[in-house]
């Protein structure tokens, strides 16, 4: 299908879950570049197949961004019925729409994919996804239904999001904001040394974005990369806040917790690599988040 320009011949650009964490910042970095149109569960309903078919058609998009989700993985292992609707069922409908319009889809999985692996990260994207929660799983599965409905989807594999607040936007659990939390509230934080993933500043994430929109199909890990501990990545949060001296006030090492099978979400970026797309390590990006929001504690 041929497209026709937005506002001013801007390309245009849907994007599902408006006001979640990444979606609503996503849109005020590029409202200049791109016609940006955010729709929320009120305003499109994608477990609903027809309705979503004739909301995304009437729109229109040359891209769609698909960030709507239930993410947090202990609603979902609770309420699995409510996780397949909508990161399965309701990813699968975008996907059907996006075969019908002609749209390019950007598909935002997670590195919880990895969370039932064996073997140590980090992962490539050809090793086997072995999830172990109903997050991960919906989300792998999702992944596949997607491909299969619309090949040249990109799928991004994205670790764990991190930013500091900011005003009109959705502040979720974090780990930068975690940190400072607990260190005004004066408060001990247990944190483990068996698990590692990586963690990304989410504006670091958004800028790459329209790289991500000239991309052939297929899944992409896509965060920073890094060798760490939870305990050892904390204990970097509160260095570059500026808190080292309150480390051992504030954070406990859990030894325990995962002690014979430790969890390991660890991403490699070099599929990325290959197209010039890359990723500060963690203590870079936490350094520059909090350099661009001039913040220390």
């Amino acid at each position: 299908m041929e497209k026709q320009g937005g506002i001013n011949n801007m390309e245009k650009i849907l994007i599902t879950g408006v006001n979640g964490f990444f979606a609503s910042r996503f849109i005020d970095y590029y409202k200049e570049k791109y016609d940006i149109i955010g729709l929320s569960h009120n305003e499109m309903d994608i477990t609903d197949e027809n309705k979503t078919a004739a909301i995304i058609k009437q729109i229109n998009p040359d891209y769609l961004v698909h960030a709507a989700a239930i993410s947090d993985t202990g609603m979902c292992q609770n309420n699995p019925e409510l996780s397949y609707n909508v990161n399965f069922i309701g990813s699968i409908n975008i996907a059907k729409a996006c075969k019908l319009t002609g749209a390019k889809l950007i598909y935002l999985s997670s590195d919880q994919v990895y969370n039932g692996n064996t073997e140590s990260g980090p992962y490539h994207e050809d090793k086997p996804a072995i999830p172990n929660n109903v997050y991960g799983k919906h989300k792998l599965a999702a992944e596949d239904a997607i491909s299969e409905v619309l090949p040249e989807a990109v799928a991004l594999r994205l670790t764990w999001l991190f930013c500091l607040p900011e005003k009109n936007k959705k502040t979720s659990s974090n780990i930068i904001w975690n940190a400072v939390r607990q260190a005004m509230k004066n408060e001990m934080m247990t944190i483990s040394i068996n698990d590692y993933r990586g963690i990304t500043y989410v504006y670091e994430l958004i800028e790459n974005l329209d790289k991500f929109f000239k991309l052939p199909g297929g899944a992409y890990n896509a965060g920073s990369e890094d060798n760490l501990n939870s305990y050892e990545i904390m204990s970097l949060v509160f260095k570059e806040l500026g808190l080292e001296h309150r480390i051992h006030d504030l954070l406990i090492e859990d030894t325990q917790n995962n002690k014979e099978h430790p969890q390991d979400l660890r991403i490699c970026n070099n599929k990325l690599k290959h197209y010039d797309i890359y990723f500060k390590d963690t203590k870079e990006a936490i350094n520059k988040c909090i350099n661009d929001f001039l913040f220390r504690v």
